[in-house]
């Protein structure tokens, strides 16, 4: 039976002093303030802890267990204080949508991924808590977007760790409000850290078919010869990439859109990037809720990103495209939808272990 308790979380409790404000057994919670005013929560188990971030975005800004930072490399060494998405853009993973996602087209008015990234929360709570699997402590708040004429919807984000883990649950719940249905784009957007020759793993065929690669470039980017070339190569053979090779060119970055990837017998399909040292990456969920993923990898002298697997109920194309694909979901009026998605570090054990899991999927 599970047991659940909360503790509500009010700006004028934090201060530039980090201090622990709950513990529970060998999980703790610490809040403290950035230099530039932008609250921040340390949740922490013996594996190691995740910062997240209450009041903007719900975004966890870092991850670092067993040693390793997981989060991607950047110019950012903390949030901006910001509502601008390209001028804070640094943290491990961060809800997109709901509205509208991804990149804005030329018809698109939206900014890119939408309102969710750096949304303002009405409310943040620590949970704390037993289920059937283990002790775990999280964070969750609650956003509410109304526009007068519009739309009306609450997003309710939730980030878990357990005791002796280094596994993250991510999960949100989005709730139309409104009277009337409301259509939803959503991406869970992780943001591990791209390594050389890193090797991918995954449930997912790597076929052209199964791994569209993205040909459209995005406004915000520019794009070399070099980068070109590659791009065409990749069109015919995604598994290029199943190596992070050093002379590829990740500059700006390579996107795939991941088409039925295999699961298991729960429903879940995995993917794992397998670090020089054995450790990997990894994420997993449901493609029976999100039923889209789309990889990014990025690698220049200013940032190292691997976009394992970017859950979502669309591509990124942004709303013209996707509404033209027949992409955009709906929430019927007074309904919720939630999706959920499991990250964070395997060390060699458990990597190994998830690599013959794979296999048995019929990945590789």
């Amino acid at each position: 039976m599970a047991i659940n308790g909360k503790i509500t979380l009010k700006k004028h409790f934090f201060s530039e002093l980090e201090r622990t404000f709950a513990d529970f057994g060998e999980l703790k919670a610490s809040i403290f303030i950035y230099e530039n005013g932008v609250h921040g929560i340390k949740l922490e188990n013996q594996k190691g802890y995740i910062i997240g971030m209450p009041f903007k975005g719900q975004q966890i800004w870092d991850a670092v267990f067993c040693g390793r930072r997981l989060t991607m490399k950047s110019t950012y060494k903390q949030p901006g204080n910001t509502d601008l998405f390209l001028d804070t853009y640094g943290c491990f993973l961060m809800h997109c949508g709901a509205l509208r996602m991804g990149c804005p087209g030329p018809e698109d008015d939206h900014p890119l991924h939408g309102e969710l990234p750096l949304a303002a929360y009405n409310t943040a709570e620590i949970v704390l808590g037993v289920d059937e699997k283990g002790r775990y402590i999280g964070v969750t708040g609650e956003y509410e977007y109304n526009r007068a004429f519009g739309d009306n919807y609450t997003a309710r984000p939730l980030a878990r760790l357990y005791e002796g883990s280094s596994l993250i649950d991510s999960s949100i719940t989005i709730t139309n409000k409104s009277n009337y249905p409301m259509e939803l784009m959503y991406m869970n957007h992780i943001n591990f850290r791209s390594v050389e020759h890193g090797k991918i793993y995954q449930s997912a065929n790597w076929t052209n078919e199964n791994m569209a690669v993205r040909t459209s470039i995005p406004g915000h980017v520019k794009a070399s010869q070099k980068y070109i070339e590659f791009l065409n190569k990749l069109k015919e053979n995604p598994g290029l990439t199943r190596e992070i090779n050093p002379d590829d060119e990740y500059n700006p970055e390579i996107a795939f859109f991941i088409n039925a990837p295999g699961v298991d017998k729960d429903g879940l399909a995995h993917y794992m990037q397998l670090h020089p040292d054995r450790s990997a990456d990894y994420v997993c969920y449901k493609p029976e809720d999100l039923d889209h993923a789309t990889r990014w990898i990025m690698r220049t002298r200013n940032q190292e990103a691997q976009g394992l697997a970017l859950p979502a109920t669309c591509d990124p194309e942004g709303y013209t495209a996707e509404i033209n694909k027949g992409n955009v979901k709906i929430i019927p009026e007074n309904t919720s939808a939630t999706y959920s998605v499991t990250t964070g570090y395997l060390d060699n054990k458990e990597a190994a272990g998830m690599n013959e899991h794979i296999e048995n999927i019929g990945g590789n």
